[in-house]
């Protein structure tokens, strides 16, 4: 019944509008017709409602389309309006009949191009629904049919409370706030039908009645006051963004962007395929658009891997059972509009449904195949943006566990005795170059690798020749290892070279960017710290591309600031991104200034019981020696790091700098 309540209210609402008509050619001064035209505008308007909902998917009923329908409408209303002013020309008012049926059609086109309007604004605002949006969606309609009454039963008052309805149009607006970043992308279509709407109210209002009225018809003015409000709708998604320069969409790509590169991040220390898949999950559960997923790993011997967010129950076991028969090795993307439609049990829920064959030669994941399936959290919930998010993080999920058995098998060759001299030797080749002797600068370094491994931990303190600046650089390598190590020397061999250049720290950082990201695969990157001191301005400026935080000491104050300057790893997204999210920290570089950045070795070191060091100690270290040497700073953390953990290895490579300026 739901499915066919659309059609059954629009076909309604079409036959009292053209009921209305008939009365209105025959019948030109019946009371009844005005009821009827009424009664056919609203339920065309409910059944339009229900009709684009039921016949036309969410992910095909975005946003952007609609307002841009909704543009379309417009267009045609006032192509509708000229067409009929054209008529008016060729028709006499003596011909009677002929007159009056062309009155009545252009009535029931205006009520009918109004309905549209309404109808798509309504899927506008309740994009994304909650209940709160449906309360004022389902009061406003209220408040529409209540006025359109009371201009029947008494219209004095009908005409008193016309204003409520344009009002009412300030809660919609409030509701639709996210619409307005819409708005702001396709400026276009939006100023179109802003500027189309304003010169269909003039016409219908300034220009149609004279031509083809004597007095204004009842079901015109009805329709007028509902344009009006509708007018100012428009006008509000086009006018608030261009006033208050809203920007939802870029801090949305922005968040999408940061969620991506830490998936990226655990998945690169990722030691196993549970864990690979567990980070997968969770990361999709981050999305607003998912509610539950559920991740089979199946073997040739019918073997199989469960992992995900849905409990046991109807949903779970259909969409395993439903993953499980679909046979072959063959990689696709299903999308199930509504899990109702499948099995009348089952919630009115959207599924994504993936399937990504493991190519291996060898091992354990010989064979094998990922199936994935994310589940909505609002019905009709996803849009063709989440499902192509859903696809890019499967796919990046089905690489890392084509890559899992590759990094174990490297992990087996570092063992060999062979192996570890070769490590050895070019651990030597890539120690970093012997830093400088500053004048007005005092630093100290302390650097350890990993006892097993190649480092992809390297800094490197580099004075220009004119001696006016200095920059300090840290940088890890994504991973470990021979790998790492490679990563490690191509961004070296790229930073020498642009220091060469002279180049404006924003500059350095997206210049290296773009050379990095045409060296490195695509699961590659790299986290980097720079401060610069430029002792002829006097200032430093520190930039941050996912690596830890930096402390700071104010000698003026004696206190110690966090400076976290926003940044993403490098390597891995285009310099156009990084540009818009990168954010230099810059200030006054006073005598006595104490700098202290880590890479997150020593922030992660871990003792018997699992526990982190973590950045809070690192912090509690370094307000309590703020006034010692940087050489005695750095000792009394390694110190310190050494008795949490136990005296052994931290688990990973690790880089302390200490930085005073002396003036």
């Amino acid at each position: 019944m739901s499915r066919s309540r659309g059609p059954i209210l629009t076909v309604l609402g079409i036959t009292g509008l053209l009921l209305y008509g008939w009365l209105r050619y025959f019948l030109p001064n019946s009371p009844l017709a005005l009821i009827t035209g009424t009664v056919g505008f609203l339920l065309t308007i409910i059944g339009g409602f229900y009709l684009i909902g039921s016949t036309i998917s969410r992910r095909w009923r975005t946003p952007d389309r609609l307002l841009r329908w909704n543009a379309i409408i417009a267009v045609i209303a006032l192509t509708h309006f000229f067409v009929w002013g054209l008529i008016s020309l060729l028709i006499s008012p003596q011909h009677e009949r002929t007159y009056r049926l062309t009155v009545s059609l252009l009535e029931i086109g205006i009520a009918l191009q109004a309905a549209g309007h309404v109808t798509l604004a309504g899927h506008l605002i309740s994009t994304r629904i909650r209940p709160a949006k449906v309360i004022v969606l389902v009061s406003y309609f209220a408040l529409l049919t209540i006025v359109l009454l009371l201009r029947i039963v008494s219209p004095s008052i009908g005409t008193f409370a016309t204003p409520l309805l344009w009002v009412g149009i300030l809660p919609l607006l409030y509701f639709s706030e996210w619409l307005q970043g819409v708005a702001t992308r396709q400026i276009p279509e939006a100023l179109l039908l802003l500027v189309a709407t304003l010169i269909m109210l003039f016409v219908e209002w300034h220009v149609i009645p004279p031509l083809f009225f004597s007095a204004y018809p009842p079901l015109l003015e009805e329709v007028y006051s509902l344009l009006v409000g509708i007018v100012l709708l428009h006008g509000g998604w086009v006018i608030i963004p261009l006033l208050l320069r809203i920007t939802d969409t870029s801090r949305s790509e922005g968040a999408i962007l940061e969620l991506m590169t830490e998936f990226l991040a655990h998945q690169q220390r990722a030691s196993s395929v549970e864990t690979i898949l567990r980070i997968s999950s969770d990361t999709l559960r981050k999305l607003p658009a998912v509610g539950h997923t559920l991740f089979l790993l199946r073997g040739a011997a019918d073997d199989t891997l469960v992992i995900g967010t849905l409990a046991e129950g109807s949903i779970h076991d259909y969409l395993k059972k439903y993953l499980l028969q679909r046979s072959g090795t063959e990689a696709f993307v299903e999308v199930i509009g509504s899990l109702q439609k499948n099995h009348k049990a089952l919630p009115d829920l959207s599924v994504v449904c993936i399937q990504r064959p493991l190519f291996r030669l060898s091992g354990s994941l010989l064979n094998q195949t990922l199936a994935v399936a994310v589940v909505s959290a609002e019905p009709d919930g996803f849009e063709q943006r989440d499902i192509e998010l859903i696809t890019t993080l499967t796919e990046q999920t089905a690489l890392f566990l084509e890559s899992l058995e590759r990094r174990s098998y490297q992990e087996q060759l570092l063992t060999s005795r062979k192996e570890m001299d070769f490590l050895r030797e070019t651990r030597e080749a890539l120690m970093p170059l012997p830093p400088p002797i500053l004048k007005r600068v005092d630093f100290h370094v302390y650097f350890e690798q990993y006892d097993r491994t190649i480092g992809g931990d390297y800094y490197q303190i580099h004075e220009y020749p004119d001696g006016e600046a200095v920059d300090f650089w840290l940088s890890d390598s994504a991973g470990s290892g021979i790998a790492a190590a490679y990563q490690m020397a191509q961004a070296r061999a790229a930073l020498n070279t642009l220091w060469l250049q002279k180049l404006p720290p924003e500059e350095l950082i997206l210049r290296l960017n773009d050379a990095l990201k045409r060296l490195f695969h695509k699961n590659n990157f790299l986290a980097a710290t720079l401060l610069r001191f430029d002792f002829a301005k006097k200032e430093y400026i520190l930039l941050r591309a996912g690596n830890p935080e930096v402390f700071y000491w104010n000698p003026l104050t004696d206190e110690v600031d966090v400076l976290r300057p926003s940044g993403i790893v490098l390597g891995n997204a285009s310099s156009q991104i990084i540009k818009r999210i990168l954010t230099p920290e810059r200030g006054q570089l006073l005598p006595g200034s104490l700098f202290l950045f880590f890479s997150d070795g020593f922030s992660e070191a871990s003792n018997a019981e699992g526990e982190m060091f973590g950045t809070e100690r690192l912090l509690a270290l370094f307000k309590a020696h703020a006034h010692a040497t940087p050489e005695e700073i750095t000792h009394a953390i390694v110190r310190a790091v050494a008795d949490f953990t136990g005296g052994g290895s931290i688990g990973d490579d690790g880089t302390l700098i200490a930085v005073r300026y002396l003036g």
